[in-house]
């Protein structure tokens, strides 16, 4: 199984997961509770990830010089 990218933008309070390296056609918005939430879709529909938008509220933010932070995360099947 390919990893998951996730990245965070502490600068946009972004969180964005991508599942696959395809190119993105097409984005759709949702809203989902409180959180803005943009869904990337391929050309063929699937969905290849996702960004939430204003994810952390103000008080869990804390400034950082280290911008953005990337984590790879490898699922075991």
């Amino acid at each position: 199984m390919k990893p998951i990218r996730i990245t965070f933008d502490r600068k946009g309070n972004v969180l964005s997961v991508r599942f696959s390296e395809k190119k993105e056609a097409c984005c759709r918005e949702s809203d989902v509770g409180k959180k803005e939430v943009v869904y990337s879709l391929a050309a063929d529909g699937s969905i290849i990830g996702f960004e939430i938008l204003n994810f952390l509220g103000k008080r869990e933010r804390r400034p950082s010089k280290n911008l953005p932070v990337q984590t790879r995360i490898l699922l075991a099947s």
